[in-house]
């Protein structure tokens, strides 16, 4: 792979269209969830092997494991026990030492034997700082806002004298400890946002939109997406 200049720090993926893919192949939605969880080891080595060191996920929206089908949400959740699980003692992910975080309310809304499993994906990576694999669970980037205004109102009330700037605004943020995204992806051909996806993160950020399907994304797929990042010219409003 020929030599990039201009390289993003962080990556962000929303991966769409795991039900439609299932359904395209006559299969029940949540064997769509299981494929497109295949790739997230082979991903993880690609930011290592370009050297990108922040790779988040969308994984599941607040609505999305109140409002799909019983069945489904079942699934899904034995799905996130299972893969963390794996991750937690994957060879690759303390080899490349990468840190895994999951950010959202699913400590919140998932039962404990699921809460676990994420958990221990986090405490067994918790002492590695060169990559990190952040998933966002559970998650609105709406609600995030709303919780950060609420949190920097009560700041204030406390002590008028507080600035209210980007750096407050960004540290009362979930994603407080990650760096604004350069480059989000999303897959399955629809060109949007999903409920305010880290808002605060991609104010700058250059999207990619691909019509495949995520179980169908691959790794040289991120390669593709990352040399037309590097491609690009961002002005930044000068």
């Amino acid at each position: 792979m020929e030599k990039l200049e201009k390289l993003p720090k962080h990556i962000a993926i929303i991966p769409d269209g795991n039900r439609r893919w299932a359904k395209k192949r006559m299969m029940s939605p949540w064997l769509g969830h299981k494929k497109g969880t295949e790739s997230l080891e082979s991903l993880g080595e690609v930011a290592v092997e370009m050297k990108i060191p922040y790779l988040s996920f969308w994984g599941s929206s607040k609505d999305n494991l109140i409002k799909r089908p019983k069945e489904e949400v079942d699934f899904l959740l034995k799905l996130f026990k299972e893969e963390f699980l794996k991750l937690s003692e994957s060879e690759k992910i303390h080899k490349n030492e990468m840190k895994i975080n999951i950010l959202g309310s699913w400590q919140e809304q998932f039962p404990e034997d699921v809460k676990c499993s994420m958990e221990k994906a986090m405490k067994n990576t918790e002492n590695y700082d060169k990559y990190f694999f952040n998933f966002f669970i559970a998650y609105s980037g709406t609600d995030d806002m709303v919780d950060a205004i609420k949190k920097i109102s009560e700041l204030k009330l406390k002590n008028p004298e507080i600035e209210i700037d980007r750096k407050i605004i960004k540290g009362n943020m979930v994603a407080k400890d990650l760096p604004p995204v350069d480059l989000l992806i999303r897959t399955g051909g629809e060109p949007h946002n999903s409920d305010g996806f880290m808002m605060w993160d991609v104010a700058n950020s250059q999207f990619v939109f691909l019509e495949k399907l995520w179980p169908d994304f691959t790794a040289e797929d991120l390669k593709e997406a990352t040399v037309e990042y590097s491609k690009r010219e961002r002005r930044l409003g000068k």
